[in-house]
């Protein structure tokens, strides 16, 4: 299953559009501020949902307008619509025709992965996006693991209310009644985020070696549980500290992908360009993994494909896209030509060019 084509009207600076997309790879050039990164963002957008430049949806409508509506069709026929009207802040999801409530049904129609400027932050930033990192595989692959999560987050604000509401009388037997369970819905979280960990880290390094990454042998990567030793002990060695600030100091909520090269930390030692390439690597073993164990499709979006990558690195990496399997490719770039040498073998490639938000289909 891939996206077929897509419509737009009233998404950012876009005039409004309807493409028909290859199953294959879709190149998206133009000069900056043409409304490239607008453009694979409407597509983001319409399949999970969320936009990979902005939480503020109000920010995605065009300026004048009051809301902005997105129509795509899938290889398989499926439908699915959104429109999103910025004077009430609301969100209609349409799949097939029918009102959808769950976003989460939306997301786990067609996985998308996006490679953009803000992904690199994945090794450079706190843990927050590195535990998103694992959280999205895990949505995608392990059925329950959404119900999962929710217990665990439901567990963790019940106790973090619990501690701000009795911070002057705490009664041990009904902390333990908090503790116990939170203790083992976080057992489950970190379980399967230690598995999934393991599963992805030999793709990582295998399609690292296919980059000539020179750091490959002696790259580790591993999951932080978000604590050291038992969990029940800590809960009460940190009640103090807990008490006082309201919130739950250790718990998977905490937890991290501690990416090392030898005994340093990735992000202290690699330059930007490999940090991209350790970036682009872990993006794509997810979609092996995904396409491994459950057999779906999924799109693959590149905004700005060329930054930071020289010509060498650019053929590697288009190499490596070439070898996964059942993937959609959209991406954009400054310049089409300089693509046109990397995408021999595909056999359907598409060129759109954008122009002060127009958007053409590029014989």
């Amino acid at each position: 299953m891939f996206l077929s084509d897509i419509h737009a009207d009233g998404f950012r600076n876009l005039q409004t559009f309807q493409i028909d997309l290859s199953g294959d790879i879709n190149i998206v050039y133009g000069d900056n501020a043409a409304g490239k990164s607008s453009l694979l963002e409407a597509i983001c957008y319409l399949i999970s949902g969320r936009s990979f430049r902005t939480a503020k949806q109000g920010l995605l409508v065009t300026h004048n307008l009051a809301d902005f509506t997105l129509f795509g069709r899938f290889s398989d026929s499926t439908m699915l619509g959104v429109n999103y009207n910025n004077d009430s802040k609301s969100r209609k999801i349409k799949l097939n025709g029918e009102v959808v409530r769950s976003l989460s049904s939306i997301a786990s129609l067609y996985p998308v992965q996006v490679l953009s400027p803000e992904s690199y932050h994945l090794i450079d930033s706190g843990p927050l996006e590195r535990r998103k990192y694992l959280d999205w595989l895990l949505f995608h692959v392990e059925h329950n693991y959404q119900q999962i999560w929710n217990d665990f987050y439901r567990l963790l604000k019940q106790r973090n209310a619990y501690l701000k509401n009795n911070q002057r009388g705490v009664k041990t037997s009904e902390l333990n009644a908090w503790n116990e369970p939170y203790e083992l819905a976080s057992t489950k979280v970190n379980q399967l985020r230690e598995s999934i960990t393991n599963k992805v880290f030999p793709n990582i390094r295998r399609i690292l070696s296919t980059l000539d990454f020179e750091h490959a042998n002696d790259l580790t990567i591993s999951y932080y549980s978000g604590y050291t030793g038992n969990l029940y002990d800590k809960l009460n060695e940190s009640l103090s500290k807990d008490l006082l600030t309201g919130n739950t100091q250790y718990g998977p909520h905490k937890g991290d992908l501690r990416l090392k090269i030898g005994k340093h930390l990735a992000k202290d030692i690699l330059s930007r360009g490999q940090k991209k390439l350790l970036v682009n690597s872990m993006y794509l073993a997810q979609t092996e993994i995904l396409k491994e164990i459950t057999q779906k499709d999924s799109l693959f979006i590149i905004d700005d494909f060329t930054s930071e990558l020289d010509d060498s690195n650019q053929q590697m990496f288009i190499l490596a896209l070439k070898e996964q399997t059942n993937i959609q490719i959209i991406l954009s770039c400054l310049q089409a030509d300089m693509l046109k040498p990397l995408i021999k073998g595909y056999n359907n490639v598409k060129m759109f060019h954008v122009e002060q938000g127009g958007i053409k289909l590029v014989q």
